[in-house]
């Protein structure tokens, strides 16, 4: 497989996740999404491993089967916003909800 993740955060009041996927591959990749989500973020403690945010807690998706094909090149990016966070050390990690195991982590300090 020939998709790069890469996960960044830039923090103000909140904190807002970048997920971008990069085909990197000379061939298209498909990937099949199962609903509406694409991807989550889950966000721990960087000592404890507590989870203590997931984006997608509390939020209702579409259940429909939909295909994305990425060209070599292209990219798939979404951004989430962890809304005012305690202070603290966190390693957030994000995981595309396709057929392909694709997932990004970053360090965060509030």
């Amino acid at each position: 497989m020939s998709l790069e993740p890469a996960l960044s955060a830039t923090i103000d009041r909140d904190v807002t996740f970048r997920l971008t996927v990069t085909n990197a591959g000379s061939t298209p990749v498909e990937l099949t999404f199962r609903d509406g989500r694409r991807a989550d973020i889950v966000v721990y403690g960087a000592t404890t491993d507590e989870e203590c945010w997931r984006w997608s807690d509390g939020k209702l998706f579409t259940q429909a089967i939909e295909r994305v094909t990425l060209a070599p090149g292209d990219q798939f990016e979404r951004e989430y916003v962890w809304s005012d966070p305690p202070s603290g050390e966190y390693v957030a990690v994000a995981a595309l909800t396709a057929d392909e195991d694709v997932t990004a982590r970053v360090a965060v300090t509030i």
